[in-house]
């Protein structure tokens, strides 16, 4: 009956062990994509009606992916919009006690004058690891301006390309 015993409590602490470690897989939402809150600009004038969509996967070419989750919104008469952020449902542990709480994903911005036709917006290098940050971010989008690279500084830089510009305020500490 000991080795028994002694079996069972060394299953007890190694369960204790990672459930304090953070390394217990669970359900809950992970943020894949950022709220984003900007102006979509023509000739340095605001455009009203522009659709804007926020998927947290595209390919490298800027197009949906088939698991992409999106949210669309459209320019009020102002140019500006908010959309996101999103959250996508997952089984994973994370390990909070190292530091591992990010996870990449290659989300990005549509834009699309009629609602048909889309352009990027913003679209995250895909070949480079990043990560979602969780401030809202500010967008200046000209839609008559060519695709070019931007990076959005933050605790750490991420890489991306489109009409947009994006930034992330900075943090107060």
């Amino acid at each position: 009956m000991r080795p028994v015993f002694q079996l069972l409590l060394c299953i007890l602490f190694a369960c204790l062990f990672a459930g304090l470690a953070g390394c217990v897989v669970w359900p809950h939402h992970v943020l894949t994509a950022p709220r984003i809150s900007g102006t979509v600009i023509r000739a340095g004038q605001p455009v009203a009606g522009v659709h804007v969509r926020l998927a947290d996967v595209l390919t490298a070419g800027g197009t949906l992916a088939p698991t992409a989750i999106r949210q669309d919104a459209v320019t009020d008469a102002q140019g500006h919009f908010v959309i996101g952020p999103i959250r996508r449902f997952a089984w994973t542990g994370q390990v909070p006690v190292l530091g591992v709480a990010e996870r990449a994903f290659p989300w990005g911005l549509q834009l699309s004058a009629d609602g048909r036709a889309w352009q990027p917006g913003w679209l995250q290098d895909p070949t480079l690891f990043s990560y979602v940050m969780k401030t809202t971010l500010v967008a200046r989008c000209d839609l008559g301006a060519a695709s070019r690279s931007s990076v959005i500084a933050g605790d750490a830089s991420l890489v991306g390309n489109g009409s947009c510009t994006l930034a992330a305020p900075e943090s107060k500490q």
